[in-house]
C-alpha cells in the first residue's frame, strides 16, 4: 500500500474518532448551560473559582470490574473492605488537587448536579459548596458549644451518574424527572465541611481545610475556613435490590487514625446501610440492614434509633430514609404527602411510614416520580421550578400555566427538614 494513502487514512480515522468523542461528551444543551455558583467572584479575587462539571456523557459509559463487588457489604467481616474500596474509587485522581476540579480528574471524570446555585443556601463561588443542616450544640462532641454551627457540602457523581443527570436536564428549560433512574454501579461522593472552631472539634486537626464564601462577602478579602468532617458515598449495587438497590455509607475524619500527613488517610468508616429494617427498629431490636463501625473515635451520634446517619446529619433521621424520599410531585396536592423527620414522640405508624424501604426508581405513590435517591436532583429541580415561577428561568421565558396538567412541582427536600 502507498505510504501517503496510509497516513491519510490514519489522519481521517483520528479526526473521526475526535468528532465522535466530542459528540459523546458535551454539555446537555450548550457549553456552560448552567450557572456555576450563586455569585460570581468579586473584582480582584485571586483564589480558586468553582466550575460546574456539566459535560455529561451522551451515552452510558461502561465500567469494568467495580472494585467493591469483590466484597459482600452484608458480611460484617467484609463491610469495611467494601467501604474502603468505594472510598478509594472516589479518591483516585482527586487527592493530588484536593478535589479542586473533579472534571479534570486524570483517572475518571466526575459530574455535578445543576441548579444548586440558587437561593440563600446556593453554591458559593470558591468550591461550589451548598449550605447543609446546621449542627446543634453538643452534636459534634463534648467540646462543641456553638449552637447551629454552619455546615457546607459539595457532591458529585461518576460518569454513569453523570449520564443520568444529563438525561434529566437534556432540555435545560424543562427537566424531565422521569429520566432519573441511575444505572447499576452509579457512585456518588460528597464532602461535608463544618465551620465549628477547631477548639470545639480537636479531632479535626490536620483535616482538609477549604476557604469558602459562606458569608457572601462583596470584597476580595479572605473567606472563613471550613474543615472536612464527613465524607458520604452511595453505590447503586444490584445485590441490594432485595431492599432498596442502594448502599449508602459515611466516613468521618479521625485525627488519631493515622500518623500520615495525608488527610484522606484519616478517614474512618462510621457505617453503611442498605435498608431501614423498620420491623426490627419498631420493636427496639438492632437493625440488620446496616453495618456500624463500633471502633470509630470519637463515636458521634448516629440516627433514628441507632440507624446510620453521619455526624453532621439529623440524629432523628437515617441515610436511607432521607434519600429514599427524593421524589418530585407531579400533581398539585400530591397524596400522600412525603413524611417529615419524626419527632421524639412519634407514633409507631409515623415511624413505619417514614422508615419504608423504597426501591431504586420506585415512586412514593402515583402522584410522584422517583429521583432515585438523589436529593441533589430533588433540590435542583425544585430550585428551577421556583425560579421559573418567578419568571427567572434559564431561558427567561415566562412560566406556563400548569393548572390540571401533570408535571413536576416544587417538592421540599427532606435533607433540610429539621422541625
Amino acid at each position: 500500500m502507498d505510504s501517503t494513502r496510509c497516513v491519510g487514512r490514519v489522519k481521517h480515522l483520528s479526526l473521526l474518532l475526535c468528532l465522535v468523542g466530542s459528540l459523546l461528551l458535551q454539555p446537555s444543551a450548550s457549553e456552560a448551560a448552567f450557572p456555576d455558583a450563586r455569585n460570581p467572584p468579586p473584582e480582584g479575587w485571586e483564589g480558586p473559582v468553582f466550575k460546574l462539571s456539566q459535560r455529561y456523557p451522551r451515552s452510558l459509559p461502561r465500567i469494568s470490574n467495580p472494585p467493591w463487588l469483590r466484597f459482600d457489604f452484608a458480611n460484617s467481616a467484609e463491610a469495611p473492605q467494601y467501604m474502603n474500596a468505594v472510598l478509594n474509587y472516589c479518591l483516585q485522581g482527586n487527592t493530588a488537587t484536593n478535589f479542586a476540579d473533579v472534571s479534570r480528574n486524570p483517572v475518571r471524570k466526575w459530574y455535578h448536579a445543576p441548579w444548586l446555585h440558587s437561593g440563600s443556601a446556593g453554591r458559593e463561588f470558591i468550591h461550589g459548596l451548598t449550605r447543609e443542616r446546621p449542627s446543634r450544640e453538643g452534636e459534634l462532641g463534648p467540646l462543641h458549644v456553638t449552637d447551629r454551627v454552619q455546615n457546607w457540602a459539595v457532591g458529585f457523581y461518576n460518569s454513569r451518574g453523570g449520564y443520568t443527570i444529563g438525561r434529566v436536564w437534556a432540555d435545560e428549560a424543562n427537566p424531565d424527572p422521569s429520566k432519573a433512574k441511575f444505572p447499576l454501579h452509579t457512585v456518588s461522593c460528597k464532602l461535608i465541611f463544618t465551620a465549628a472552631p477547631l477548639a470545639e472539634v480537636p479531632y479535626l486537626e490536620g483535616t482538609l481545610e477549604w476557604e469558602a464564601d459562606i458569608n457572601r462577602a462583596a470584597n476580595a478579602g479572605p473567606r472563613p475556613v471550613l474543615r472536612l468532617l464527613q465524607l458520604d458515598v452511595a453505590v447503586r449495587d444490584p445485590r441490594a435490590d432485595f431492599t432498596t438497590g442502594w448502599v449508602l455509607g459515611t466516613f468521618q475524619y479521625q485525627k488519631d487514625a493515622s500518623a500520615s500527613s495525608d488527610w484522606w488517610r484519616h478517614l474512618v468508616p462510621v457505617g453503611m446501610m442498605w435498608g431501614n429494617d423498620a420491623p426490627r427498629v419498631l420493636i427496639s431490636q438492632p437493625p440488620q440492614e446496616q453495618w456500624i463501625n463500633t471502633n470509630r473515635d470519637p463515636q458521634l451520634h448516629l440516627g433514628l434509633r441507632g440507624l446510620l446517619n453521619g455526624p453532621i446529619d439529623n440524629p432523628r433521621s437515617s441515610c436511607i430514609a432521607c434519600h429514599g424520599l427524593a421524589q418530585t410531585a407531579m400533581v398539585e396536592d400530591a397524596e400522600p404527602s412525603l413524611p417529615r423527620v419524626p419527632n421524639a414522640n412519634a407514633s409507631a405508624a409515623t415511624l413505619q411510614r417514614y422508615l419504608r424501604n423504597i426501591e431504586s426508581g420506585e415512586a412514593y405513590s402515583p402522584d410522584y416520580v422517583s429521583l432515585d435517591y438523589s436529593l441533589q436532583l430533588q433540590v435542583g429541580i425544585s430550585n428551577f421550578l421556583e425560579a421559573r415561577e418567578m419568571d427567572a428561568g434559564p431561558t427567561g421565558v415566562a412560566p406556563e400555566s400548569r393548572t390540571g396538567e401533570r408535571g413536576p412541582r416544587r417538592t421540599r427536600a427532606i435533607l433540610r427538614d429539621d422541625d
